[in-house]
């Protein structure tokens, strides 16, 4: 499935573009909820790069779901159910965010230069983060 910012109702990925409150001559200003607290992790990445390439148990509460915004630019995500040979991909463009369930290997490809906002801290990622690469899963 390779669709832009659209997936399946019973898909363990879910992306929803942001609500755009207002637009003027200067640009645009979208609405974010977010009921997290603490530190965040902002990243940028250079088109053709690749994140994640990893699962969450689900140890860490702000991994339980994973979610990061798209800032700017546009991504691919690839997923795969852990325990299944269930696969998908959607292309993703900014400015969205997205949702990843737990015992869900994923790997975020930047189609062009991007950045996103990662809704935990680095330490969530490392108490809870099981690195795979794709040929091994």
């Amino acid at each position: 499935m390779n669709s832009i910012n659209k997936v399946d109702e019973k898909s363990p990925v879910k992306v929803t573009p942001l609500q755009m409150i207002g637009e003027d001559d200067r640009g645009a200003t979208f609405t974010v909820f977010n009921n997290r607290s603490g530190n965040y992790m902002l990243a940028y990445r250079k088109a053709g790069s690749s994140s994640g390439r990893h699962y969450h148990t689900g140890k860490s509460a702000y991994k339980d779901p994973e979610v990061l915004y798209l800032l700017s630019g546009e991504a691919l995500l690839r997923w795969r159910r852990i325990d299944e040979d269930v696969t998908g991909e959607i292309r993703v463009i900014s400015p969205a965010r997205v949702e990843i369930a737990v015992l869900i290997w994923h790997e975020l490809v930047a189609v062009s230069d991007c950045s996103f906002w990662e809704m935990n801290s680095l330490e969530d990622v490392k108490a809870d983060s099981i690195r795979v690469e794709p040929k091994a899963l």
